[in-house]
């Protein structure tokens, strides 16, 4: 599929998990004898989507604890109920309330009151509600499982190679708006505004795939946070901001010379990473080109350019050792 359609790599991955989590859930919950195999299917799935949007394992045990509580306060309503209609809607109401009051906030407790109304509304069988709360918690158990299983096996290294060529374009994208914002050119206000939008799209991009990353304990575990070099880069995009404050000031061009030519230099180091080289430590900028003269203090371009360059240097630096860190220079 991949060789058939290139663009259609991502999808055809997406495809194949898929369909290998729902087949194996639906096998294994029915080799297990559970009697409702199906929710095994919908946990899987529900979990395998969770590698689109971020969060693999905490869905995942979300799903499981959300289960198990609700599956055991829906077997204890159950038991106490009054008999007939009444006794069983005041039972669900009485469940779900408690359930959503506790659940509020709480993102582990979201599944709970469809479990405890499962399991009252379907405790009124044969098999009674215990049974039926243990069935439905190996049946979530089994799904969500194999959701994980079917993620870690099928193509596990695409979340952390999706990560790095995200976080590698992200400096690209930086460089290049950083470049333009050094021009002073008003002509170019538009495609600063275009290039802050991509770049902030980009980092809510690279933030998602942060969390695809599914990271187990041993020597191969990272050892720095991705979630701070997504921070990183956001200060990165400050700085920008800040920078421009002074460099699209009017006719302010001529009188940032000395900080252009040390910005530039922070242009380089983004266009480094973006190739996959984490360059030379920036260190601090000169003393005069961070507070700049005393007779300049009024002068509000060079005061937003000094401020930009000192935290410029600063978080480009830590931004580069976590690239290293992460093995992505």
């Amino acid at each position: 599929m991949r060789g058939l359609s290139p663009r259609r790599a991502a999808e055809a991955r997406a495809a194949l998990q898929m369909a290998a989590g729902a087949g194996a859930a639906l096998y294994l919950a029915t080799a297990l004898g559970l009697p409702h195999p199906y929710w095994s299917v919908i946990s899987a799935i529900v979990v395998i989507q969770a590698s689109v949007g971020g969060g693999v394992l905490t869905v995942a045990r979300d799903r499981a604890i959300g289960t198990a509580t609700g599956a055991v306060l829906g077997a204890a309503v159950a038991f106490i109920r009054p008999e007939g209609m009444a006794g069983l809607a005041g039972a669900i109401a009485l469940a779900t309330a408690i359930l959503a009051f506790f659940g509020a906030g709480r993102p582990w407790l979201k599944v709970a009151p469809v479990t405890a109304a499962i399991v009252i509304a379907g405790g009124a069988g044969p098999d009674g509600p215990a049974s039926l709360a243990l069935d439905r918690m190996l049946e979530i158990l089994v799904g969500s499982g194999v959701g994980v299983v079917s993620i870690l096996l099928l193509f596990p290294r695409h979340a952390r190679q999706t990560f790095r060529l995200q976080a590698r374009d992200a400096a690209a994208e930086a460089a290049a708006l950083l470049g333009l914002v050094l021009d002073s050119d008003p002509a170019n206000a538009a495609e600063i505004a275009r290039r802050h939008t991509d770049l902030k799209r980009r980092l809510d991009t690279l933030g998602q795939a942060a969390k695809n990353v599914i990271d187990l304990p041993g020597p191969q575990r990272e050892t720095a946070d991705r979630a701070a070099l997504v921070r990183a880069f956001w200060r990165v995009r400050s700085d920008i901001v800040i920078l421009g404050r002074g460099f699209q000031t009017e006719d302010a061009g001529p009188r940032l010379g000395p900080w252009k030519t040390a910005a530039e230099r922070a242009v380089a180091r983004l266009e480094a990473l973006s190739r996959g080289h984490p360059g030379d430590a920036l260190g601090q900028p000169d003393v005069a080109l961070a507070l700049g003269p005393a007779e300049d203090a009024g002068d509000i371009a060079r005061g937003a350019a000094a401020i930009g360059l000192a935290h410029m240097f600063r978080d480009l630096d830590d931004l580069s050792e976590r690239f290293v860190d992460l093995h992505l220079a």
